[in-house]
């Protein structure tokens, strides 16, 4: 994916459905940068999805916050909950309905001079 924009900032919330440093990742952060990265100093959240299926249990970074530096910046990005919090059944569960957490970021839009 090719993003370019003159005047604005872009934010895209994706399910990369790829860990960073795989391909697709690689490709779409060659022209955006991840929120999370960002807030958290150069690290990932410790996982964005969390499920057992009948294979065996699934941890990975598939979820992403991405922006372009044009125009945004990111004042702070919320952490996964813990491990404690997530519980022994994994996602879905009573405090998130979804096998992926979700992601919150404080992002700030900068106006451009005129």
């Amino acid at each position: 994916a090719v993003v370019s924009t003159q005047s604005t900032g872009v934010i895209l919330g994706v399910d990369v459905c790829e860990e960073p440093g795989e391909p697709g990742y690689i490709k779409l952060t060659n022209n955006l940068r991840d929120a999370y990265k960002f807030a958290l100093d150069g690290k990932s959240p410790s996982f964005t999805t969390w499920r057992v299926r009948p294979m065996g249990e699934e941890k990975y970074i598939n979820d992403s916050i991405l922006y372009s530096d044009r125009h945004v910046r990111v004042l702070q990005a919320l952490d996964v909950p813990s491990e404690k919090l997530i519980g022994q059944s994994r996602l879905p569960s009573n405090l998130c309905g979804s096998d992926h957490v979700p992601l919150v970021a404080d992002i700030q839009r900068i106006l451009a001079e005129t």
